[in-house]
C-alpha cells in the first residue's frame, strides 16, 4: 500500500494544482470553454502515458475508462453549475465528501475492510474535505446548491470507483480512453451551445498547464488504484481540494480560514493513519 498512497497523494498535488490553473482561468474566460481546453490538451498529450508501463487495449477496461471520462467530466459541470446558483461553502463540502465515500461504500459492499488506523485515517481525511471546502458567504439557493453538490460528489465518486475496477494489465490505456470520452462529451456540448471552444490569451496558457497536471494526475491516481485498495486511494487523492486552498492563498493572496488551517493539518494526519494502518 506504500506505493499506492505515494501515488495518492501525487495525484492529489497535481489534480488540486490543474483545478487552481483551471479557476485563475476562469475568472476570464467560461469555465466549460477552460475545462474544454485543458481537457483537450490532455487528450493530445495521453498517448505519452503509454510509454510508461506497458498497457493493452482490453475492451472491458476500455468501457471502464469511457464511462470514468463521462462521469468525471458530468461531475465538474455539476460543480461548476452549483457554483453559479450557490455559495461555494455549500455545494464544495457536498461533493468532496460523497467523491470519497462512494468509492469506500463501494470497498465495503465487495467484502473489503481497511485496518482501524486506516479507516480513521479515511474518516479523519473526509473531514478534513469539509473543513478545506467550506468558506462562507455569497448567495444562491441552498437547496439547489446541496443538490448538485451531491449529484457532483456522485459522479466524481463514480468515476473513481470505475477507475479503480480497472485490471492491472491494461496499464495507462483506460486513462487515454478517459480523455477521449470526456472531451467527446465536451465537443458535444460545446456545439449545441455554440460557445467558444477554446481559451485564449493567458486564460489559454492556464488552461493548457492545467490539462497537463490534470494527465499527470490520472495517470498517477490509475496507478496509485493498481497498487491499493479503491477506498484509501479514492481518500487520499481526493485531498486535491486541500491542495487547490493552499495553492490560492500563496498566490492569490485569499485568506485561510481558521477552520481550513486545521483542515490541512487533518489531511497530513489522515495521510499518516492511512500510511500507518496500510
Amino acid at each position: 500500500m506504500g506505493a499506492a498512497l505515494t501515488l495518492a497523494v501525487a495525484a492529489a498535488v497535481l489534480l488540486g494544482s490543474s483545478d487552481f490553473f483551471a479557476a485563475r482561468a476562469a475568472r476570464t474566460t467560461a469555465s466549460i470553454t477552460v475545462t474544454r481546453t485543458a481537457v483537450l490538451t490532455s487528450v493530445v498529450l495521453s498517448p505519452l502515458l503509454l510509454l510508461i508501463v506497458d498497457s493493452h487495449w482490453l475492451l472491458k477496461d476500455s468501457i471502464l475508462g469511457g464511462i470514468g471520462g463521462l462521469t468525471m467530466i458530468t461531475g465538474l459541470m455539476l460543480l461548476y453549475h452549483g457554483y453559479s446558483v450557490a455559495r461555494m461553502g455549500v455545494v464544495a463540502p457536498l461533493s468532496s465528501v460523497l467523491l470519497a465515500t462512494v468509492p469506500v461504500v463501494w470497498d465495503f459492499v465487495n467484502g473489503i475492510r481497511p485496518g482501524l488506523v486506516s479507516g480513521i485515517g479515511m474518516g479523519v481525511g473526509v473531514i478534513a474535505l469539509v473543513l478545506t471546502s467550506y468558506t462562507p458567504g455569497g448567495s444562491g439557493s441552498a437547496s439547489k446548491g446541496a443538490l448538485l453538490g451531491l449529484a457532483s460528489g456522485l459522479a466524481f465518486g463514480i468515476a473513481f470507483t470505475v477507475l479503480g475496477q480497472v485490471s492491472e494489465p491494461a496499464g495507462l490505456a483506460p486513462s487515454v480512453v478517459q480523455r477521449g470520452s470526456g472531451i467527446a462529451l465536451l465537443v458535444i456540448i460545446g456545439l449545441i451551445r455554440k460557445q467558444q471552444f477554446i481559451a485564449e490569451g493567458l486564460a489559454l496558457t492556464r488552461g493548457v498547464i492545467a490539462g497537463i497536471l490534470g494527465l499527470m494526475g490520472i495517470a498517477a491516481l490509475q496507478l496509485a488504484f493498481r497498487n491499493g485498495e479503491a477506498g484509501p486511494v479514492s481518500v487520499a487523492s481526493s485531498q486535491f481540494a486541500t491542495v487547490a486552498v493552499v495553492l490560492s492563498v500563496l498566490f492569490n493572496r485569499e485568506r485561510m480560514r481558521w477552520w481550513q488551517a486545521i483542515g490541512v493539518g487533518a489531511t497530513a494526519l489522515a495521510v499518516a493513519l492511512i500510511a500507518t494502518g496500510s
